[in-house]
């Protein structure tokens, strides 16, 4: 398996681990005792391994960081269509982005 290829996997698990504790977090706000304090935490974190994880790809050269960037949002996308948008569930509109009138 070629270096761009090893990279662009390793931006999928990055973009997993990234993106599932999004998930988790945002999930778990409504019972959080401190959200603002849960959000920075978790914020901090997934920025932290992303942030190491394309460092280390980095060092394969600027193709790999590129090969990883695309596999990062190849994950989001895939989790977007596997999970579903549901951001009109927080402002309380429908998913064709009414107000429900």
């Amino acid at each position: 398996m070629g270096p761009v290829m090893l990279a662009f996997l390793t931006g999928i698990a990055i973009g997993a681990i990234y993106f599932a504790g999004l998930w988790e977090t945002v999930r778990g706000l409504p019972d959080a005792k401190r959200p603002v304090r849960r959000m920075a935490l978790s914020f901090a974190l997934r920025a932290a391994l992303a942030l190491a994880g394309f460092w280390l790809v980095l060092q394969g050269g600027w193709e790999s960081l590129a090969a990883a960037m695309v596999g990062f949002l190849a994950m989001r996308e895939i989790l977007l269509r596997r999970l579903g948008n549901t951001s009109y569930g927080i402002t309380g509109g429908t998913a064709d982005g009414s107000c429900g009138h």
